[in-house]
């Protein structure tokens, strides 16, 4: 019995029922976020929550377009970045408390270095990227 092989041109793709937006590709003209090399060779095999993913990869976009030194972001910036808090809202558990916990984990690992400083009376989470420079600041 010979089946039939179809066409590519003849094939008609179904829509997904999913609410998930269809991502329509690259432009022409874009920028780029440069990721250490180290991140694919060594910490991306080691990651396996996709919330701590997401996560290491927001801070580093978030890093790489900051001026000044030293470089860090702050949990009220990343819980303030409608991007990211999205891409959480995924998580079995509330965007924020999926923040956190990738934060932790992320800390844990050695990805990012975490200090809490006193700003007016109230402590302030700050995220450095866990490098030589930024381990001297600390």
């Amino acid at each position: 019995v010979q089946i039939p092989i179809a066409k590519f041109e003849d094939i008609k793709l179904k829509k997904s029922k999913s609410i998930m937006e269809q991502f329509r590709g690259f432009p022409a003209k874009m920028q780029f976020t440069p990721l250490p090399n180290l991140f694919f060779s060594n910490l991306l095999p080691q990651i396996s929550d996709i919330i701590e993913l997401k996560t290491t990869l927001h801070i580093l976009w978030a890093l790489y377009h900051k001026r000044g030194y030293p470089r860090f972001i702050t949990y009220g910036e990343l819980l303030g970045n409608t991007s990211l808090m999205s891409s959480l809202k995924e998580a079995a558990k509330p965007a924020g408390e999926a923040l956190r916990q990738a934060l932790e984990m992320a800390t844990r690992r050695g990805t990012i270095l975490h200090i809490v400083l006193d700003k007016d009376g109230v402590p302030a989470d700050i995220y450095f990227l866990n490098t030589k420079s930024d381990r001297q600041v600390m």
